[in-house]
């Protein structure tokens, strides 16, 4: 359950151990994908498992797994998807999210800052790194596009926020896991380079 809060999978957790300990550094960023943040204005998630083959208790997860995979894969070892020990993370079930779509942000107000600071501390990051929110805008007109917009905040170790901001990258329809690390990878791509540019 919590893994499926944290928005990890095994693909991601596989590449973050392939690179060991070698490239921890003060910049690292920790990176956490939030439970229940898959949103529409048109797919309730019963549509989006019948599209993508998602079953619907894994959709957030998978859709978190996947932005953060390409983070990964662009960006190298700095950013370290929070996995593994599910004590170290439960202060992630705190994290709330405010607003919907291109302004949602993230609020740590209910974390503890001794939670907080141990996680950072024992990954080995300086920053931490929500993915807020992954919503799913459908179009009509003029042409049937899916928009997805995948918001983020970014956190320093004394929880202040250095930046939030909006990936953006559109779709014909709702897609499978192997095509959507296709059609996300720029976006996951920019984003990863825009928080890099952000703690430098």
């Amino acid at each position: 359950m919590l893994l499926a809060v944290l928005g990890c999978a095994p693909i991601i957790t596989s590449q973050a151990e392939g690179k060991g300990n070698d490239n921890l550094s003060a910049k690292n960023v920790l990176m956490v994908g939030l439970t229940d943040n898959v949103r529409s204005n048109y797919f309730p998630k019963v549509m989006i498992t019948e599209k993508t083959g998602i079953m619907e208790d894994m959709i957030d997860r998978e859709y978190n797994a996947i932005i953060m995979e390409n983070i990964v894969a662009s960006a190298g070892g700095m950013f370290i998807p929070a996995c593994a020990d599910a004590s170290l993370y439960e202060w992630a079930t705190m994290i709330k999210v405010e607003g919907e779509g291109d302004n949602s942000y993230s609020d740590l107000s209910q974390v503890s800052a001794d939670e907080y600071r141990n996680a950072l501390n024992t990954a080995g990051a300086e920053y931490l790194l929500v993915l807020n929110q992954h919503y799913l805008r459908w179009q009509e007109r003029p042409m049937r596009t899916l928009f997805h917009i995948v918001s983020y905040t970014l956190f320093d170790k004394d929880k202040n926020e250095v930046y939030r901001g909006n990936g953006y990258f559109t779709s014909m329809d709702l897609e499978t896991p192997d095509r959507l690390i296709r059609t996300s990878s720029r976006t996951s791509s920019r984003i990863a380079s825009t928080i890099i540019s952000q703690i430098k």
